[in-house]
């Protein structure tokens, strides 16, 4: 890959060739001249050359994407940013992408560059967005996911600190000969959530491989064999689209775990999934593969179908799973985007939240029933007991049901059926169901991702919302004790590097009382300023400062009053039962009082002498038994089976 010579490139020529609209977002100044990080003014490329830092806009006046760029921020720090470039460019060039590597001026962030030959519509490209975000945490997501304003410097533009954006690997010709196509942004987009998929899938315990037989120099899975399953056969029949050696890989996976020959395999050589081992891509076009040698179709094909029937072998077969979910991928697809709009919305009106400590509490509640829906997989409604609201977001169970209700007055969620007996109410964050309908119908319309696209995803946003809610509700964050109510949303939503202005508006505070929070947690050592940006200390200091507090052990704590209370309502409920059905089916125990409740048979309900309940000798044998269960699992944390039924009550 060649480099071109700094001097010798115009920006502003170079800009009129690469630039999907006429016009050009120019750099505001400010009082003193300056130019800043904002471009709200536009410049027409047949003008005048800009006097201020310019950028291009990504997509054409439609709102498609022409162009791509990962816009990787310095700062963190700039080799984080050469890093993730680095990783970017590797696996573009490993997928045969053309692309130009630029460092965008002297902080020393990097651009990587993308041009498309095809349009790209905005949906497709926020999947890749967020799926880069995942993946390259210096990468800045907003040029990205705002098809209509979403602007990037371009190579040899001016930086408003000085110098310019100069290409550091590539060539020019990735920009001005746009090659890329919808289906290598769909194979980028497959990798991307393979590699999410691998990254948080449990490690199996012990692998065990099937055996392989090998006959005529070729293995195969012996057992009887059956037809493709009705995905692989669809793969098969249908004219391949996207990243055809996936395709192929697919088909082969799928008649090795059937117990195919390769016999089988050649019969089926001709059928249109399988024209990656047929075909060579050249360009945009394809080719015949040679006849002979190793790119040949035969040698290609028995090499991947030898490649297929180790990988399967060395599969883990778990018994108690009859396969997997065809609709697992696009339900989290759904699910989702319901979430992320959920979620935008609140962003949106962060004054809703920040204005009183009640407003920051209805917030954590509102983002564990985001959870919830993340989790379960369901659009339509979660069942959310106020106890396990209140361990999840880190408050009492009174102010989940406070925060509940106020959210339900203001729209933002709905209960959708009462609690009943042992179960809990039941909430959906998309009360009116339009949310909903609107997602699934553009979804529907959209092109099919690549396969466990959804799943990815899920997974990403899942596990922002868990860091979130875990690092805003631990002990150090204690409203009384601890740094308090403020201080744990503030950290919770410090997940990347953010300046004090940044802050404030997120969070909805004035300038004075985020400064105020961001004191209090760079005192504690749990924040630090690096490049003007507030940013995270090791997660480890949490820990300490919860023991200098004296809070070390407060959601603990409040777990074993929620499980005892928990366990207080299922014998009683048990009892109930019992005295309807006047059948007293579960066994009673010889040794009276003694003898601990297990979660399979409630022992009959304390009375007192004129038979009425008593509930209080009730709580004492389960507070005997909790200990019992503390003593002998003293890490683990408490739970309601353990002192009955596992069941819940809001």
């Amino acid at each position: 890959m060649t480099t071109p010579e700094p001097s010798a490139l115009d920006g502003w020529e170079l800009t009129g060739r690469i630039s999907p609209r006429r016009l050009v977002r120019a750099a505001a100044v400010d009082a003193a001249g300056r130019p800043v990080n904002a471009y709200p003014s536009v410049h027409p490329i047949s003008g005048l050359r800009s006097r201020v830092p310019w950028a291009v806009h990504l997509t054409d006046r439609a709102g498609h994407f022409r162009l791509l760029c990962a816009d990787l921020d310095a700062k963190p720090s700039p080799t984080a940013a050469a890093r993730d470039a680095d990783r970017l460019s590797g696996l573009l060039t490993e997928l045969a992408v053309p692309h130009l590597v630029c460092e965008s001026g002297p902080t020393g962030g990097r651009h990587v560059w993308v041009a498309l030959a095809e349009p790209i519509p905005a949906d497709l490209v926020g999947v890749l967005a967020r799926l880069l975000k995942g993946w390259l945490p210096t990468l800045d997501t907003a040029p990205l996911l705002n098809p209509a304003t979403g602007c990037v410097r371009p190579p040899g533009a001016p930086h408003r600190l000085g110098g310019a954006s100069r290409p550091l690997a590539g060539t020019l010709a990735a920009l001005t000969t746009p090659s890329v196509t919808a289906g290598q942004v769909q194979a980028l987009i497959g990798r991307l959530a393979a590699h999410h998929l691998q990254a948080t899938a449990p490690q199996p315990a012990a692998a065990v491989r099937r055996p392989i037989t090998v006959t005529d120099g070729s293995p195969y899975l012996p057992g009887p064999r059956r037809a493709l399953s009705p995905t692989c056969r669809a793969l098969l029949e249908d004219a391949p689209a996207g990243d055809l050696s996936a395709v192929l890989w697919r088909i082969l996976c799928g008649a090795a775990a059937a117990h195919w020959r390769y016999p089988d395999v050649e019969a089926i050589a001709a059928f249109p999934g399988l024209e990656h081992a047929r075909t060579l891509r050249t360009g945009p076009t394809r080719t015949p593969r040679p006849p002979t040698g190793p790119a040949s179709p035969t040698v290609v094909l028995r090499r991947q179908w030898t490649r297929a029937v180790h990988t399967v072998a060395a599969l883990q077969r778990d018994p108690d799973r009859g396969g997997d979910d065809p609709t697992f991928d696009a339900r989290a697809e759904r699910i989702t985007a319901l979430v992320r709009a959920v979620q935008s919305r609140a962003d949106a009106t962060p004054g809703r939240w920040g204005a009183s400590r009640a407003g920051l509490a209805h917030r954590r509640v509102l983002d564990a029933l985001c959870l919830y829906h993340l989790q379960a997989v369901r659009a339509d409604d979660v069942e959310a007991d106020i106890r396990r609201l209140a361990l999840t977001f880190g408050l009492d169970r009174e102010t989940a049901r406070r925060a509940l209700l106020a959210l339900a007055a203001d729209g933002w969620i709905t209960r959708t059926r009462a609690a009943a007996g042992r179960h809990g109410a039941h909430w959906t964050i998309d009360p009116a169901g339009t949310l909903h309908t609107r997602i699934s119908r553009t979804l529907s319309q959209a092109d099919p991702r690549p396969a466990h696209t959804g799943a990815a995803l899920r997974t990403l946003l899942l596990r922002e919302l868990d860091d979130r809610l875990q690092t805003s509700a631990h002990d150090a964050f204690t409203p009384r004790q601890g740094l308090g109510l403020e201080a744990g949303n503030l950290y919770g939503r410090l997940s990347e590097p953010l300046s004090t202005v940044q802050t404030a508006q997120l969070m909805g505070w004035t300038a004075t009382t985020t400064g105020t929070i961001l004191g209090r947690l760079a005192a504690a050592g749990l924040v630090a300023v690096e490049a003007r940006c507030w940013q995270r200390t090791s997660p480890e200091h949490l820990d300490d400062v919860a023991l200098q507090q004296g809070t070390a052990g407060h959601h603990r704590q409040r777990a074993a009053r929620y499980a005892l209370e928990r366990a207080a309502w299922a014998w009683w409920q048990a009892e109930l039962a019992a005295l309807r059905t006047r059948r007293h089916t579960r066994t009673r125990p010889s040794s009276g009082p003694k003898q601990r409740p297990s979660a399979a048979c409630w022992p009959a309900h304390p009375r007192r002498r004129n038979g009425r309940a008593d509930f209080a000798r009730a709580r004492h044998r389960l507070l005997a038994a909790q200990r019992l269960e503390t003593q002998r699992h003293p890490q683990r944390r408490p739970r309601t089976e353990t002192l009955g039924q596992n069941q819940t009550r809001c």
